[in-house]
């Protein structure tokens, strides 16, 4: 932090605070950002269940390198129950494939769920403006981007909120309920959670806004953004291990 005295005012120079975060375990979020499309690239090439399981146990690897052991414990056992139903659903047969063809979609999808984690866990929204700025995107983008990541925490948030006023009502938000009632809970969900999101979306539109996140120029930043050697490390690693599942999905590695 350099502190700067000029006169009566004291000037802070944003631009040179550092985080006291692990260096080693801090990755620059523009890295994360091209991760984040490797998988995304990875969804249309994996398509076996076995390739699936590498996918999602690395994205828990990456999960404990950042320290968040419990993000990493519940992407695994959401991976794991998942093939555990569609390997049962498979094998009971007839009417149960049509449940097995979403439970399959949900198991393809699940290193999304270790990339929300990645990207609402270890990055701040400061941080990520600051990278998106970095890479000169236009500021429309750069808030829309920073809102989304701001805003997709407080889902998880609101769901809670649903469940625990289902629960004083005598409606459990349960599996049996959903199999019973299908419809009537997508009504008791979807109605108060819709409204819940147009509301925290102007909050957290008006809070950007406060924060000066539309003031024109050049902004500073409590963070410093730069590659670093374990930057190029980590990116290494991810496009090899994108290279391994590619020719593991060919069969030239089995």
């Amino acid at each position: 932090m350099a502190v700067l005295l000029k006169g009566r005012e004291t000037y802070l120079n944003l631009s040179v605070i550092k985080t006291n975060t692990n260096p080693i375990t801090h990755i620059d979020p523009r890295v994360k950002m091209i991760h984040t499309l490797i998988v995304g690239v990875l969804l249309f090439i994996v398509r076996s269940n076995e390739g699936g399981l590498l996918n999602a146990a690395f994205m828990a690897m990456i999960l404990i390198y950042f320290g968040l052991y419990n993000c990493a414990l519940k992407l695994m056992l959401y991976t794991i129950g998942l093939y555990a139903l569609m390997q049962l659903l498979n094998f009971i047969g007839g009417a149960a494939m049509i449940i097995g063809v979403t439970v399959y979609i949900f198991f393809k999808f699940s290193p999304v769920l270790g990339i929300y984690y990645m990207m609402t866990k270890s990055i701040s929204v400061s941080e990520f403006v600051n990278a998106l700025e970095k890479i000169k995107l236009p500021r429309s983008i750069t808030i829309t981007l920073a809102v989304t990541l701001r805003f997709m925490p407080t889902i998880g948030q609101e769901m809670s909120t649903i469940k625990e006023s289902m629960k004083t009502r005598n409606i459990p938000l349960n599996l049996w309920n959903v199999l019973k009632s299908p419809i009537m809970m997508m009504e008791f969900v979807m109605v108060p959670l819709m409204m819940r999101f147009v509301r925290v979306a102007e909050e957290l539109a008006a809070a950007a806004v406060v924060r000066g996140i539309e003031r024109p120029g050049q902004r500073g930043s409590m963070f410093e953004i730069k590659l670093r050697l374990q930057d190029f490390i980590y990116l290494f690693v991810v496009i090899l291990f994108a290279v391994f599942l590619y020719c593991f999905e060919r069969g030239v590695i089995r």
